[in-house]
């Protein structure tokens, strides 16, 4: 069995792609996250290379289904890192968009614990994986977002703070990803209910954010941690 300090001399990730692969240390935030919390029924939106269904799997031991059309650009590289990993046994693959795939499991009546979205980066992509997350996740059960420099993402995140009460926002300790849990049963909103979620103020950090990370050197590279979420 693949154990947490075997993992990454197993798993094949090119040098080439930075932006894709979740990084190691999101990925054992997440790991330690599922133990320390025993989950167990888990979904992924997007795979990429396999890291974080890795890590997850190894949290678990349990099986883990992830989401994503695109293996193919990838070389099917995910699903030989997690059979390289011993991991394959407990893992799968729904090689179609979310928008399909993730209204098939609740027409199946699916429920989970635990559900990491990191798949199409688009504000509306994001708000629709959200939108059948929230149905699929147990009540007690968490949501993760991956990205959450990027605008869409905290856009959906601020979305769900104003307008889903049934949602409970948890402070993590790495600025990339967004904590939610569901903390009651259903969505008590009328179907006039609506809250403002876009501010300048969120705007105005993300461009500097944006900026920061377009000239890492110098003061600039000093102030950006005081601007993280």
């Amino acid at each position: 069995m693949t154990t947490i300090e075997q993992i990454e001399n197993i798993l094949q990730i090119p040098d080439t792609d930075k932006k894709t692969p979740v990084r190691v240390e999101e990925a054992k935030f997440i790991y330690q996250f599922i133990l320390g919390h025993k989950i167990h029924k888990t979904l992924e939106i997007g795979l990429g290379y396999g890291r974080s269904a890795s890590y997850i799997m190894l949290a678990t031991g349990k099986p883990h289904i992830a989401i994503d059309p695109f293996q193919s650009h990838y070389g099917y590289q995910a699903i030989k890192n997690i059979t390289d990993a011993g991991l394959k046994d407990n893992f799968t693959h729904i090689e179609d968009f979310s928008h399909f795939a993730l209204p098939e499991l609740c027409h199946k009546n699916e429920k989970f614990d635990f559900v990491f979205i990191d798949g199409d980066h688009k504000f509306d992509g994001i708000l629709i994986d959200y939108y059948f997350a929230s149905m699929l996740v147990k009540t007690g059960g968490y949501i993760l977002f991956h990205d959450t420099w990027m605008r869409s993402t905290r856009l959906v995140n601020k979305f769900v703070e104003q307008n889903r009460h049934d949602f409970k926002t948890h402070p993590v300790s790495l600025a990339n990803l967004h904590l939610i849990q569901k903390i009651q049963d259903n969505d008590t909103r009328d179907g006039m209910y609506f809250r403002e979620f876009y501010t300048t103020k969120s705007w105005l950090k993300y461009r500097l954010i944006t900026h920061l990370n377009d000239h890492p050197k110098g003061l600039l590279s000093k102030l950006k941690s005081i601007f993280r979420p």
